[in-house]
C-alpha cells in the first residue's frame, strides 16, 4: 500500500482553497463573510487562534452556500484535471489518501480516482465544524493506525510537508514532492 499527501502532493494546489473560490464565483454572496475570514486570518497569524479553529470557523461560509454536495461533483469535474501526472501514473488499487482537507471534498475525487482507503478531517459540510480532530501531523498516524492496526507499515508516503515525517516514518521509503519533482526523503 503506497500512501499520498492530497494537496500540493498529487493534487497542484490546495483543493479546498480552490473549492473557496469556486463558491464565490457561484455564490458571490457569500463575500460578506470576508471581513470575518480575514479577521479570523489575522488572529492565527497573531497565534491567538489555533490551526484547527482557524480551519473550522473559516468555513462557516458553507452555512449560506446552497447546493454544497452538487457545487463538490461539479468542482470535481472541473478540477480533476489538476491531479498531476505522476501520480495517475503510478496510481494502485490499495492506494490511501491522508489528508488535513475535509473527507465530504475529497471523497467525490477518490471515487473518481478510484481510491478505495480514505484519511481526512471528519467536517460537517453545512456548517464547516470539525468531528473530532483536524486531520493533521501526529492525528494523521493516529487515524491510520486505528484503520490499519498498530503495526501497520506503508510502501511508500509521498507529501510536500515536514508536517508529514510522522507519516513519512510509518513507510519503507518516503518521498518529498516539489511541483512535479520527487525526491527520495532520508531524514533531517
Amino acid at each position: 500500500m503506497n500512501g499520498y499527501d492530497f494537496d500540493r502532493t498529487i493534487y497542484d494546489g490546495d483543493c479546498f482553497v480552490d473549492f473557496y473560490f469556486y463558491c464565490l464565483l457561484r455564490r458571490p454572496y457569500i463575500i460578506i463573510m470576508l471581513p470575518y475570514q480575514l479577521i479570523l486570518c489575522l488572529l492565527y497569524l497573531c497565534k491567538i487562534l489555533s490551526r484547527h479553529n482557524l480551519k473550522q470557523t473559516f468555513h462557516h461560509y458553507l452555512i449560506i452556500v446552497f447546493g454544497t454536495e452538487k457545487m463538490i461533483n461539479k468542482f470535481w469535474q472541473k478540477y480533476k484535471r489538476k491531479i498531476k501526472k505522476w501520480y495517475l501514473e503510478q496510481k494502485r488499487e490499495d492506494d490511501i489518501i491522508v489528508s488535513a482537507s475535509p473527507e465530504f471534498m475529497l471523497r467525490p475525487i477518490c471515487d473518481i480516482l478510484g481510491v478505495k482507503y480514505l484519511i481526512a478531517t471528519p467536517m460537517n459540510i453545512r456548517t464547516g465544524h470539525i468531528k473530532g480532530e483536524n486531520c493533521y501531523k501526529d492525528n494523521k498516524v493516529e487515524r491510520f493506525k486505528q484503520m490499519f492496526g498498530e503495526d501497520a507499515r506503508l510502501e511508500s508516503f509521498y507529501s510536500d510537508s515536514k508536517s508529514d515525517i510522522p507519516m513519512l516514518m510509518l513507510a519503507d521509503k518516503k518521498y518529498f514532492v516539489f511541483g512535479d519533482i520527487i525526491q527520495e526523503y532520508k531524514g533531517d
